[in-house]
């Protein structure tokens, strides 16, 4: 997958020299508490086990702002032969836009790059301001379950949502 650029931040891999910065950003609770796969803490091995992932799956995107990691951003299959989107931020990022950006940018490529007619996100009840962004983009609450959070370490009340990608 070739990188994606919006009008502030570029879509693309992650490399080793991001690792450290990748733990700090996304070893932070108050970022994974809302991600249902990601460890706290979150260290330099999950790191490695990432870039292994990343690396050899073309839908697995970080986000760069002035060539620094700020969040990570891809598509998940679910074998209902859907992909599930997910994404995230640092903290210091939050509440500025980008993540409305990466997410129509990635929604954009996809739109022209892919056959993907629907897309699922499943998002944490008291995810408030993801849920915001998903209704902004356009995507569509369709119900509502419990999702397992890995660093909670619990099942938590969840949404979820479906986006239908136009035709080419």
């Amino acid at each position: 997958m070739a990188e994606i650029r919006t009008d502030r931040l570029v879509l693309k891999k992650l490399g080793h020299a991001d690792k450290e910065r990748l733990v700090n950003l996304i070893g932070d609770f108050r970022v994974s508490k809302n991600l249902s796969s990601v460890p706290y803490p979150y260290t330099l091995d999950d790191a490695d086990k990432w870039l292994e992932i990343v690396n050899n799956d073309k839908f697995s995107l970080n986000i760069f702002l002035n060539n620094n990691l700020v969040g990570g951003i891809g598509l998940t299959p679910r074998d209902n032969g859907f992909y599930e989107l997910g994404y995230w931020l640092g903290v210091d990022y939050w509440g500025q836009g980008y993540a409305t950006e990466a997410v129509r940018g990635f929604l954009d490529y996809l739109k022209t790059n892919t056959t993907f007619r629907k897309l699922k996100a499943c998002v944490l009840s008291e995810n408030i301001a993801s849920a915001k962004l998903l209704k902004k983009i356009g995507f569509l609450q369709v119900g509502e379950e419990e999702c397992f959070s890995l660093a909670q370490q619990e099942k938590l009340p969840s949404l979820n949502y479906e986006y239908y990608l136009e035709e080419n």
